[in-house]
């Protein structure tokens, strides 16, 4: 049980509504839902009745929202009672680490950065367990490098700056023995009734899978999943299934890449809230990073604009 299920399942008690309460959260339905569940199933009973119109508490919910209430007490006053450490002399920043900013070096940049700045304490979190912009809303972090969701998928844009570094070509990734590899290009429908692996349900690359698939009438055969790149990219080495990603993941992890039709890019964004950007460390790190891809242009990479 977690802090973040707990306060999921009060707000959906409020709301009467999975998506009101997701939308309060700032996180994708499908991703409320799921931890939602986890903890039903870790409790052994269901907290909440599906209704037509939405959801109601179910007598062990009741229960459970009643004992919960003192503990999301707790956690705003925990939270409150430690803002001024915001100010202390050491300061530490938390900073979301995608998949690409791996893949493409970097990280290796970002440590570079921080050797120069020893008065900085840095936490890189590499799993936050729900999509980096839910984390930052809710200062889990305080900025991110990573990509951002495509329009139809971003949600309260006013609230977040973000900062192109770089953009990738979106490629389907392939085992090197497929015969596929040697294509020039691949076609988005060429994954009508293809095995497919993607993230764990609910995360970005599951909805924006899905936002494709709506979008060009592509029904994919078998769809695998996996809550981290590691695993995801094991399935696709040993041939298990094909999945979308840029050519750095290729490179990193010695499989074919093949740019994907109709073209698309993903930016790889430094992203803070809108009212951090103009805070002198984001400042001087923004100004870092572009001078430092200036200096270092990556392979088929195309540097985000200043």
């Amino acid at each position: 049980m977690t802090i973040t299920q707990i306060l999921y399942v009060l707000e959906t008690a409020r709301q009467h509504n999975v998506s009101k309460a997701a939308e309060n959260l700032y996180v994708s339905q499908p991703a409320l839902s799921a931890q939602i569940k986890k903890l039903e199933e870790e409790l052994g009973c269901e907290l909440f009745r599906r209704e037509h119109q939405g959801v109601s508490l179910t007598a062990a919910g009741r229960t459970f929202c009643e004992a919960s209430k003192s503990v999301e007490a707790a956690w705003k006053k925990l939270q409150e009672e430690t803002k001024y450490l915001q100010n202390a002399v050491c300061r530490q920043v938390r900073i979301g680490v995608g998949p690409r900013a791996f893949s493409t070096g970097l990280v290796d940049a970002l440590i570079f950065f921080f050797n120069q700045h020893p008065d900085t304490e840095v936490a890189f979190i590499t799993d936050s367990g729900e999509n980096t912009l839910a984390a930052l809303e809710k200062r889990q972090m305080d900025l991110a490098i990573d990509r951002l969701p495509p329009a139809p998928l971003f949600q309260h844009q006013e609230r977040f700056s973000a900062f192109t570094l770089l953009k990738e070509r979106q490629c389907v990734l392939l085992p090197l023995e497929d015969s596929r590899s040697g294509w020039e290009s691949f076609p988005f429908q060429k994954l009508q009734g293809a095995t497919v692996v993607s993230g764990s349900e609910g995360s970005l690359d599951d909805l924006i899978m899905r936002e494709n698939c709506r979008k060009y009438g592509v029904q994919p055969g078998r769809v695998y999943r996996a809550d981290n790149l590691d695993a995801v990219m094991s399935l696709i080495q040993r041939g298990k299934g094909i999945a979308l990603g840029p050519r750095s993941f290729a490179r990193r992890y010695q499989v074919a890449a093949v740019p994907v039709l109709p073209a698309t890019e993903v930016d790889l964004c430094l992203i803070c809230l809108r009212q951090n950007q103009r805070n002198s460390l984001v400042v001087r790190l923004k100004r870092y990073l572009h001078g430092y891809l200036s200096a270092n242009p990556m392979e088929d990479h195309q540097e985000g604009r200043k």
